[in-house]
């Protein structure tokens, strides 16, 4: 009987493994990170910017605290917040973390929150992926890979899974 449920076995770590690929979602604790991306870059622009949904099932406020990508991929990684002022779109550093109330989610979408790429070494081609470690108050670290995607615009905003 033994030898009849190994195919199965190795079936289901396969199947295991397709899903947790497929489904682009990463956690720590409390804390999940749903669907990270970036989109493709031209070869000379050396920013980019990083969109992700963070969820807070816990019982209590919980800090992104700051973020880090490896000095292979960028200079630097910072958690930016866009204000509109007077029709005016002006980017800001977010310096003492972002608050992520308990039972409750962060949505950086572009012209939104998110995270932002300085001094790109190279440029984001789609289908690329990268890691993106995300450094929280409570939970601690939790490493992400970002997947470069060709969005159009008007699918940013949507569901995060609506691609798949």
């Amino acid at each position: 009987m033994n030898s009849i449920l190994k195919p199965f076995g190795a079936l289901f770590l396969v199947s295991a493994f397709s899903l947790s690929t497929f489904a682009h979602d990463f956690s720590a604790g409390k804390i999940e990170v749903n669907h990270p991306w970036a989109r493709p870059t031209a070869p000379v622009v050396k920013t980019a910017a990083v969109y992700l949904v963070i969820n807070n099932s816990s019982q209590k406020t919980e800090r992104l605290l700051s973020v880090e990508v490896p000095p292979t991929i960028a200079q630097q990684a910072q958690i930016h917040h866009t204000q509109y002022l007077e029709d005016m779109a002006k980017m800001r550093e977010v310096f003492d973390g972002l608050l992520i109330s308990s039972k409750n989610k962060i949505e950086f979408t572009p012209g939104g929150t998110h995270i932002m790429l300085l001094g790109l070494k190279a440029p984001l081609t789609k289908g690329d992926k990268f890691p993106l470690l995300l450094r929280f108050e409570h939970s601690g670290e939790i490493t992400v890979e970002v997947w470069v995607e060709d969005k159009p615009f008007s699918d940013a905003t949507q569901s995060h899974h609506s691609h798949h």
